[in-house]
């Protein structure tokens, strides 16, 4: 955690000095704050996780290059949360509850203007550090669906993955709402004990789960 903190640290700085206000010609390179709703779920063939919204906010730095391209860069503190059905403890009533994870995501896109300054295209890796898949207060005991697995058997995903990313965004110089997904390229469920949850259950053959998260959002540049 103190890496992780320091790492914060520098990026922060870097962006915060790098990102001085310059508009002369086409020339372009803000930091900016950004806050959205982010839309999730684990894609997973073994379990069936479902959408559910959650918040994203951070610090993001938008600077031209040459011919039209643009990097864009930034630091994002969010919690997403994602559900699934399953029975009450003790109980065969049906039910269903959400996991959530919080975390900070780094992100690199290349990116290119379509319109100006107004509107523009881009795609690129995401760096995602996260915390456990912590189930609702209360629930940890609840039996998934279908499975002799309880809530808190899912806990344990990995908290380092990585994301590819495409995004839109829309505006004017200062204000700009855009639009994103990304899909996890690893897979989050691998930290997960395979051996001792198949004592438990023998149907779960594999685990794998991928992240899919759709995003909305407006930042302010500054």
């Amino acid at each position: 955690m103190k890496l992780l903190l320091i790492l914060l640290v520098g990026i922060f700085c870097s962006l915060t000095s790098y990102s001085q206000p310059r508009l002369t010609g086409d020339s372009y390179n803000r930091l900016g704050i950004q806050a959205g709703i982010n839309y999730t779920r684990l894609q997973s063939d073994t379990f069936l996780f479902k959408y559910r919204p959650g918040l994203m906010a951070g610090l993001t730095t938008r600077a031209n290059t040459v011919n039209k391209f643009l990097v864009i860069y930034g630091v994002n503190f969010y919690q997403f949360n994602t559900g699934i059905d399953a029975m009450v403890e003790n109980s065969q009533t049906q039910t269903e509850f959400d996991f959530k994870a919080t975390g900070v995501q780094i992100n690199l896109f290349l990116g290119h203007k379509l319109i100006g300054e107004h509107l523009s295209l881009g795609a690129g890796p995401v760096v995602q550090i996260n915390s456990k898949l912590i189930p609702e207060k209360g629930k940890d005991k609840y039996r998934l669906r279908d499975y002799n697995l309880v809530a808190e058997d899912l806990q344990d995903i990995s908290r380092l993955n990585f994301n590819l990313a495409a995004n839109v965004s829309f505006g004017f110089p200062s204000i700009k709402f855009w639009g994103q997904y990304q899909y996890g390229i690893t897979n989050m469920l691998r930290n997960l004990d395979l051996v001792e949850l198949q004592k438990k259950d023998s149907r779960i053959t594999s685990l794998k789960g991928n992240l899919g998260m759709a995003v909305a959002g407006m930042v302010v540049y500054f």
